[in-house]
């Protein structure tokens, strides 16, 4: 008897026989101690033969589960890079509109990402609240965070109707940055820090810079070279400019009163 003598008294014969298939992992002592414990159960061929055939069977089946899950692996990275390729504006051979389109999809996703992170908790509590307790305002605040995503889909796409939407919410952007300047400009502290730590007060660079960064991207995705990709007329590029303006206004109007 040995020190495994007992243990390997109560493995099953497929146990045993993969100690032996891999004996150069084992102690030999181990490896001697199987052998004889499989010897002592008297197997007929026909029994050996058979629990050899379902090692076998079970190793292929894991072998098929690494490979397949390696595969996954291969197939997601292709796509991811595929992906990267697709919107990585710092590569030599493409045409300055596609840069253009590439950088826009870069930066404005970005932009996306970090406006759900940052309104997460508030999405959290609206959505525990329940719809009933909405108002009109909560349009304001959702559509912006629902409409890029969209717009950037579709514009990664390459579609007249994401060119349209994104410039919508460029634009708006933009205007809001405009009317927020205007709004805190000469506005003084109140006093209460509660009030301060609420609506805290904005520096007029912040909504200079607000708006530099988003009529940049309007300049660049209205050049015509940009536009023709996506069949965008100057009328239709002065439409969708014009009449956001114009429904904004309309809009900080009615909520100003």
């Amino acid at each position: 008897m040995t020190e495994y003598t007992e243990l390997y008294q109560q493995l099953a014969t497929s146990e045993l026989l993969t100690i032996l298939a891999e004996a150069e992992k084992y102690d030999p002592v181990a490896v001697e101690t199987a052998k004889t414990e499989i010897e002592s159960r008297n197997l007929t061929e026909g029994e050996l033969h058979r629990t050899k055939a379902q090692i076998t069977a079970t190793q292929e089946a894991q072998n098929l589960k690494v490979e397949k899950r390696k595969q996954r692996e291969e197939n997601l990275k292709k796509r991811a890079a595929t992906l990267w390729e697709s919107i990585n504006p710092i590569q030599n051979g493409i045409q300055t509109p596609e840069k253009i389109i590439r950088l826009t999809l870069l930066v404005s996703g970005g932009l996306a990402l970090y406006n759900l992170y940052e309104e997460s908790w508030f999405l959290l509590y609206l959505l525990q609240e329940g719809p009933s307790d909405w108002d009109f305002s909560i349009i304001e605040f959702f559509l912006p965070l629902l409409l890029l995503p969209v717009a950037l889909f579709l514009f990664w796409k390459r579609q007249t109707i994401g060119w349209v939407l994104l410039t919508l919410f460029l634009t708006y952007s933009a205007f809001n940055s405009i009317l927020l300047f205007f709004m805190n400009l000469g506005r003084q502290p109140s006093g209460f820090p509660a009030m301060e730590e609420i609506f805290p007060t904005v520096s007029p660079a912040v909504y200079a810079m607000t708006l530099l960064f988003f009529g940049s991207f309007i300049y660049l995705i209205c050049k015509p070279q940009v536009r023709s990709i996506f069949k965008i007329s100057q009328l239709i590029m002065l439409l969708t400019i014009g009449l956001t303006v114009f429904g904004s206004l309309i809009f900080a109007f009615s909520v100003l009163g």
